[in-house]
């Protein structure tokens, strides 16, 4: 088959939906499909690239962040390695506040407008070339679903699939504009109903879509998130000194739906309770951290921020600590993309919890090494806290390779990227 998959994240970018479509892109490729890509430009990359069997067409830009990244060259910019190490400036923290508050407010239906025009463009070109059979639009951003059903419409012959990550219109999510919001749930329900499947990843956000859009549940298809074994081919790394206890943390905070507050104020009482432990206990923060988040989690003690590394250096870092932090989001319908590969890591997890049907717990089900935190009123509870510190002290054994193998199984990359094939060639209106 010939496919296009529409996404402004893809490689080199290090993403959630950059590292699931560039794995299934390449695996689709793999099995000897055509697949060409549309995404994003970014400085150092041609605008037409072979990569892994996938044919990628980097064109505008996804936001007026990214035009701004492209042309500076910034080394903090969002989604590269590095990103997040280095505290940002006075100006650019006034940028950014600026930015999130002022201009992502006045964008309809988000700050990666810009780049519709370029994509359909570009799609239209590739289509008359040699025309496509199926189309993938990836959100976030949500314009490129409207892409997509712009595609859609001019070629109704073409199988359109919706891979959603996030949903947009529901709140608290990333529809800024209160004023858009009605505007903005007409196009959201326009894409579920108008593509020819739609998949999520996570069950929560079907129930969502039925309860507060009225589009019927069984419309979705559950796709999971994404492993690949990315750490085989790396070298190993030098092994903690077991003396010491090393937590990590991997992941972004993005405000309101997930924020370091409570965690910053678990790993302060933490000190304040056991205050010898700071000869033995770090924590380690592996991802790019916001403006408006660095000053705080620079500050806390026995504290590193590693910054934004590959996908591969990740997965090697999460096997080398002796437990891993898990923070919850504030809805129940995003699942942190991350989920699958701390359940791949097999180390323990400890896990602050904000709300009762929480996605990572009903992901994680009754498998084993989950310790859930109940958040209330910004912090950890007291009996929470004492769980905490009983797990510190006696962290259960990471599991065995084959355990680990056995977890992550279905999550590989040949089966998403199945899952994906089956909805694409047997998809049809509910």
């Amino acid at each position: 088959m010939r496919i296009l998959v529409l996404t402004p994240w893809y490689y080199p970018f290090v993403h959630p939906r950059a590292y699931r479509w560039t794995h299934v892109a390449g695996r689709w490729a793999a099995w000897g499909h055509e697949v060409h890509v549309v995404c994003a430009r970014q400085r150092g990359f041609a605008a037409l690239q072979q990569h892994e069997g996938v044919w990628v067409h980097r064109v505008g830009f996804d936001s007026l962040k990214e035009v701004f990244f492209y042309w500076a060259n910034s080394p903090q910019a969002r989604g590269r390695i590095g990103a997040g190490t280095e505290r940002p400036s006075a100006a650019l923290r006034m940028l950014s506040a600026a930015y999130r508050r002022v201009w992502k407010n006045l964008c309809f239906p988000d700050d990666a407008w810009q780049w519709y025009w370029p994509a359909l463009q570009m799609a239209e070109a590739l289509h008359r070339q040699h025309p496509f059979e199926m189309v993938v639009s990836v959100s976030l951003p949500f314009t490129t679903h409207l892409v997509g059903r712009a595609f859609k419409r001019r070629h109704p012959e073409v199988r359109w699939l919706a891979d959603i990550g996030d949903p947009y219109s529901l709140h608290p999510g990333p529809l800024q504009n209160p004023l858009y919001s009605l505007l903005g749930r007409r196009f959201e329900r326009a894409v579920l109903t108008e593509a020819d499947a739609v998949a999520l990843t996570n069950p929560g956000l079907a129930e969502a879509y039925a309860r507060r859009l009225g589009v019927p549940a069984e419309r979705f298809a559950v796709v999971p998130p994404l492993w690949n074994d990315d750490a085989t081919a790396l070298e190993e790394e030098t092994p903690w000194i077991e003396k010491y206890w090393h937590i990590g943390y991997f992941g972004t905070f993005y405000a309101p739906i997930r924020t370091p507050h409570a965690l910053a104020d678990l790993i302060r009482r933490t000190f304040a309770q056991r205050p010898e432990w700071r000869a033995r206990l770090f924590f380690h923060f592996y991802g790019e951290v916001f403006p408006e988040f660095w000053n705080l989690l620079y500050a806390l003690p026995n504290t590193t921020l590693h910054g934004l590394c590959s996908p591969a250096q990740a997965q090697r870092h999460m096997r080398r600590m002796r437990a891993l932090l898990s923070v919850g989001n504030t809805t129940p319908w995003q699942l942190p993309s991350k989920a699958v590969s701390y359940l791949a890591a097999g180390r323990p997890v400890a896990h602050l919890s904000f709300i009762e049907d929480d996605a990572l717990v009903r992901f994680w089900a009754d498998r084993p090494h989950l310790l859930v935190l109940p958040v209330r009123q910004g912090q950890v509870t007291a009996e929470g806290f004492q769980h905490w510190l009983d797990f510190l002290e006696k962290t259960p054994p990471a599991l065995s390779e084959a355990e680990r193998q056995q977890l992550a199984a279905p999550f590989r990359t040949e089966a998403i990227a199945e899952a994906y094939l089956r909805l694409l060639v047997s998809s049809k209106k509910a």
